[in-house]
């Protein structure tokens, strides 16, 4: 009788119950703060326009949401005002533990090629675990003294030089480098700006080095930009690429160029070398 009753429902909706029984569903609710406080249920989610995500999750209560993340879902998504389709930065509310952080794909900004950049680690399959210190109670993503369990490192970048950086305009680029760390709000920062190569785009040389000190790598994303500097001394972009930390392997390595799309670049790349320690070793010079 039951099975008769399953073969009906399959075909007034065109489902199939094996299909059906694969699936998680998660019930979509409008976020109440006294109660989920009162009492979590992990197959609710909510969602948040970014505004609000960063004035909750990130400033106001970030300690709650920490919690809250441990069993439930959060979805952050573009405020409407973004009538260009431009992109919020979704690394705080990552750090927030939130886990889905919906973003403008058609859109090549900055926080697009960190959101490409996230998730080439885990084959980049789209999904990553989080870290086991985020179901600590006592983890803070802005204080670094919770980190438990948590190596950091000292990521020793020389940049050597690029091959084949073409400008978008006709013309020789006069390309320099940008070297950054982006996660924790303790480790980002910008740590190198190379010089400028006059007019030459083809195999231009830098020969420089940078020092990071990262206490969360597992947050952490290392970028490189390629600029080209016009007449007027303004940066015009050339070309990108931006690695999770814990997917940086050691030695001389070559990092091929992606453009505003985080597409590759046919033939573009940086020639580095990385040097990666505890950052409780003594320092080693690079060669």
């Amino acid at each position: 009788m039951l099975e008769t009753q399953h073969r009906e429902m399959e075909r007034a909706f065109r489902i199939a119950k094996e299909m059906s029984n694969l699936i998680i569903y998660c019930r979509s609710v409008t976020f109440n703060s006294e109660r989920a406080r009162q009492n979590f249920i992990f197959y609710e989610m909510s969602s948040f326009p970014e505004n609000k995500a960063e004035k909750l999750i990130c400033q106001q209560e970030t300690k709650f949401f920490l919690k809250y993340h441990q069993i439930q879902f959060s979805r952050v998504y573009p405020k409407g005002q973004r009538i260009d389709s431009s992109n919020y930065n979704p690394i705080n509310l990552w750090n927030a533990g939130s886990q889905m952080v919906a973003l403008n794909f058609q859109t090549s900004d900055k926080p697009m090629q960190l959101n490409q950049a996230k998730f080439r680690d885990n084959g980049n399959c789209g999904y990553l675990l989080r870290p086991q210190f985020m179901f600590r109670d006592e983890f803070d993503p802005y204080d670094k003294n919770t980190l438990i369990d948590v190596e950091p490192m000292t990521i020793s970048i020389r940049v050597i030089g690029a091959r084949h950086l073409n400008k978008s305009k006709k013309g020789i680029a006069s390309p320099f480098v940008e070297v950054e760390v982006i996660g924790a709000e303790f480790d980002s920062g910008v740590k190198l700006t190379t010089k400028s190569v006059p007019d030459n785009g083809f195999i231009p040389i830098w020969n420089e080095i940078c020092e990071f000190d990262v206490a969360n790598p597992l947050f952490a994303l290392l970028r490189f930009v390629v600029q080209d500097v016009d007449v007027f001394g303004e940066p015009n972009f050339i070309g990108q690429a931006t690695y999770p930390v814990t997917c940086l392997r050691t030695g001389y390595r070559s990092a091929c160029l992606k453009n505003m799309y985080s597409e590759d670049l046919e033939l573009s790349s940086l020639l580095v070398h990385i040097s990666i320690r505890n950052s409780m070793e003594s320092s080693n010079d690079l060669h």
